[in-house]
């Protein structure tokens, strides 16, 4: 059977690199992530996420219907993401430096407020333990009867195993 193409996205321009001060986290399928026969990660989360309709050769149509991990995952944890990097962001902020005096606690404030990575990482770690688990606990819709016999069980979302082990994070700072 043919693999589907990815859905056409709204926006098909290359996401940007932060401006200068903005550091940011994002959590996903990156360009990077590939099943063994070349095909992106991101093209399978993309059809699993919206869904798709695969047309075969001998005129035979699929249907796949949408599973929206990502955006079930995103939807349910966003205000526990954010309150987490907010008390990273504070914890960081409250341990003390070395003594030095004020102009050094000053200089190791400005310091961790500039360069914000601890709190961005474990924001992403989070963030990809979630959509990981997401995956693992998404059972409906179901497979198909013909899935099953391919697949030899019943796990929407879970054949090699490259979705839920290709979730990665990235910081950029």
């Amino acid at each position: 059977m043919p693999r589907p193409s990815a859905p056409a996205s709204p926006n098909t321009s290359p996401p940007s690199t932060p401006p200068a001060g903005n550091a940011s986290v994002k959590a996903g399928f990156f360009k990077t992530a590939t099943e063994a026969d070349g095909t992106p990660v991101a093209a399978i989360a993309a059809v699993q996420e919206f869904g798709a309709v695969v047309r075969g050769r001998e005129g035979h149509t699929t249907v796949i219907p949408p599973r929206p991990f990502l955006r079930q995952t995103v939807a349910h944890h966003r205000t526990a993401w954010v309150r987490l990097l907010a008390n990273t962001l504070k914890t960081s902020l409250r341990t003390p430096g070395r003594a030095g005096g004020t102009q050094h606690l000053l200089q190791t404030l400005v310091q961790r407020l500039s360069t914000p990575t601890q709190a961005l990482t474990t924001a992403g770690k989070a963030m990809q333990t979630d959509i990981t688990q997401t995956i693992h606990q998404t059972h409906t819709p179901p497979n198909a009867p013909v899935t099953i016999r391919h697949k030899g069980f019943d796990k929407p979302l879970v054949e090699t195993g490259t979705l839920q082990n290709s979730v990665s994070f990235q910081v950029d700072v």
